[in-house]
């Protein structure tokens, strides 16, 4: 019998180059926290029928942080999405919010947060890959 899990970070922080601002080309610290939803065995009896937090963490502390500066938090959002679904085809909803520590001495932390099935996510890829090629094909007969 399969159940619904969740694999939950909180506040997990990180340093990546993103926004608009000069300061901001370098990495800066963030905060990511998310929750992962999907079904699986509800009494599994190895780890290939749970959901391996392992590679997200790495990913998140290791790999990510040595990608190119992105203006926009929204873009980095989507890039966690991209990668959470691609590492389990079980997990079906995604919650991600990244905060920016020194955006305000006001408040502990500003950023923004997203959630999304897998079927939005994709049909959103589909949207952007259509309107990519769309706007590549409108180039060439420019030229």
């Amino acid at each position: 019998m399969n159940t619904s899990w969740t694999v939950r970070v909180e506040r997990l922080e990180i340093r990546l180059p993103v926004g608009i601002h000069a300061d901001e080309f370098e990495p800066q610290p963030l905060w990511v926290s998310l929750a992962a939803t999907g079904m699986a065995p509800a009494a599994p009896q190895a780890l290939s029928q749970c959901f391996d937090y392992e590679p997200l963490y790495r990913w998140l502390t290791h790999e990510w942080p040595r990608t190119p500066h992105t203006p926009l938090l929204e873009t980095r959002i989507n890039q966690l999405f991209a990668f959470v679904f691609g590492l389990d085809q079980r997990l079906h909803t995604l919650r991600v919010g990244l905060y920016k520590h020194r955006m305000s001495r006001d408040a502990v932390a500003v950023g923004i947060e997203r959630e999304a099935t897998r079927l939005e996510f994709e049909a959103m890829q589909c949207d952007a890959a259509a309107a990519s090629g769309k706007a590549s094909h409108a180039s060439v007969l420019v030229e």
